[in-house]
């Protein structure tokens, strides 16, 4: 039911999807026409037949619905259906010539179609690589181009469809990729380091499996929990396609809040340029016309400069923070997945937070296919109510088994055998004679409320606040008496403060990260620097 429902969806939008028809074969219904939609794009589409998973298009709907239709190739029925009347379902498509092609339905297959009088060499060539159904056997992939060449020999006419090769060449590439992978985790578990050198930083072992994840699969989402280093990992694997895939390209699309911090990770942990996409159009126009290795832009420009983005032309996309495509229905998140690539990396430390749906957008950016059609996903994996309220999920360990291929996700916890342990210093920094005199003061009045519960036994609730205020105001009063009486400034941690921050910054180059359990001193830590 739910399938007829939607190919009856289609069929209803199909009257004004086909704004014109482009190109049509000559003189009669079946062959390659091309189409422009009312949106305004153009796609291509094969008509073979009156049927389902007879016909292709090459619009996003179809690659992924799994329907074997779509409302431009049930647009050109209709106009056929008009033209031909009833003869239109009884024509045969007039295969003259051999064609192979992509079938999209469940899986994606390459079937073959004979033409309608074959010669024995083609019957034999069918047969030898092909099933019963004209599909294309698995273990004949790897040795297409040789398949290709007996096809020539037989038939020069032979129709091959580009997006075959295209298809044959990234599971091809992915089949390398996971047999490079196996050995490369292979030296791993033997102690070695197979990335060693690759970037100017020795990675932790789990940051390295990471790393050639993504560079041995290509497409992928590294979903590490916040500070486990996605960033490092996406340059090492983005240096791995450089040098095994010869990529020249790659355009990260991150927050206008950490283009910068991507230039000077970059810089620091290789060798390669990078250029932050910025300023009025014409500047950016010229930027992405110049392209460097790395080229930083930002979400906030997706909707401007989509159409220089796509001119780019990337090797491969970096999405950073990646929630921001976890909303389906906003304009930058359709508008993110039109842009291609061949490889593509989504980082991201919390790829689903409240629905499902959220991690299912995420996903459809590296694969459309990965968890079906939306609307089977939605139907197969929510619980509604008779009002078609959302009450819950199911079947979530199919999830997580179809996710598998292609996402990553270790916690904090997960990898910490692999984290450098901890160093912890403790630097005694002692009063000045201004700190000194209130803080005894407190300490006094403590010792007195001290010796007066061990007179009685007990505090009356009075004094038992009293105890918590000198507790406080004598912790306050060893960072600073500004936190006591608001007016002077006395704190010699201020002044250590200084020194430490100055060394690790400037002398050494590091980042620091200062926490203080009163906001007032971070604030005057802020102006001590």
């Amino acid at each position: 039911m739910l399938i007829e429902q939607q190919i009856a969806e289609r069929r209803e939008r199909a009257g004004a999807a086909v704004a014109k028809v482009l190109e049509r074969p000559a003189g009669e219904p079946y062959g390659d026409y091309r189409v422009r939609s009312v949106s305004g794009k153009t796609y291509r589409v094969a008509m073979r037949g009156p049927g389902l998973f007879e016909n292709y298009c090459s619009c996003p709907d179809f690659v992924v619905n799994t329907l074997g239709t779509c409302k431009h190739i049930e647009a050109l029925l209709l106009r056929l259906r008009k033209r031909y009347g009833r003869t239109f379902e009884s024509k045969a498509y007039a295969r003259t010539r051999a064609s192979i092609s992509l079938q999209y339905g469940e899986g994606i297959d390459i079937r073959l179609r004979l033409p309608a009088a074959p010669s024995a060499a083609l019957l034999k060539l069918a047969q030898d690589y092909f099933d019963a159904a004209g599909l294309l056997r698995r273990e004949h992939f790897q040795s297409f181009h040789r398949v290709i060449e007996l096809f020539r020999q037989a038939d020069l006419d032979v129709v091959i469809y580009s997006d075959v090769l295209e298809y044959l060449d990234r599971e091809n590439e992915l089949a390398d990729g996971l047999d490079l992978e196996r050995q490369f985790l292979s030296k791993l578990g033997k102690g070695r380091d197979p990335l060693n050198g690759l970037l100017k930083t020795k990675l932790l072992p789990y940051q390295e499996q990471g790393a050639i994840f993504a560079a041995c699969r290509g497409r992928v989402v590294l979903a590490d929990d916040m500070g486990l280093g996605k960033t490092v990992q996406a340059l090492a694997a983005a240096e791995m396609l450089r040098r095994r895939r010869g990529i020249q390209r790659v355009l990260v699309v991150a927050p206008a809040s950490v283009k910068y911090q991507w230039k000077t990770e970059i810089e620091k942990f290789t060798d390669l340029p990078a250029q932050v996409i910025e300023g009025l159009l014409p500047r950016r126009r010229e930027l992405y016309a110049s392209p460097k290795f790395f080229n930083l832009s930002s979400y906030e420009l997706v909707l401007k400069d989509v159409r220089y983005m796509h001119e780019l032309a990337p090797d491969l996309i970096i999405l950073d923070e990646a929630q921001r495509i976890r909303n389906w229905t906003t304009a930058t998140a359709r508008t993110i997945k039109q842009l291609k690539s061949r490889y593509a990396f989504v980082l991201t430390g919390t790829p689903l937070e409240n629905k499902l749906e959220e991690l299912f957008s995420v996903v459809e950016f590296i694969d459309g296919r990965r968890l079906g059609p939306a609307f089977r996903f939605l139907h197969e994996h929510r619980t509604e109510d008779e009002q078609g309220h959302l009450i819950g999920y199911r079947g979530l360990d199919r999830i997580h088994d179809q996710l598998a291929p292609i996402l990553l996700r270790r916690t904090r916890q997960e990898v910490l055998k692999d984290l450098p342990k901890r160093t912890d210093q403790i630097l005694h920094v002692p009063l000045t004679p201004q700190q000194a005199e209130p803080y005894y003061e407190q300490s006094d009045i403590l010792a007195a409320l001290m010796h007066k519960w061990e007179r009685q036994g007990w505090l009356s609730e009075i004094d038992q606040k009293r105890v918590l205020c000198c507790l406080q105001n004598m912790r306050m009063l060893c960072n600073s008496t500004f936190l006591f009486d608001k007016v002077s400034n006395y704190s010699p941690k201020l002044a250590e403060f200084r020194e430490i921050v100055r060394e690790l910054t400037i002398e050494e180059d590091r980042k620091v990260v200062v926490f203080s359990e009163y906001e007032r001193m971070t604030h005057l830590g802020l102006a001590a620097k």
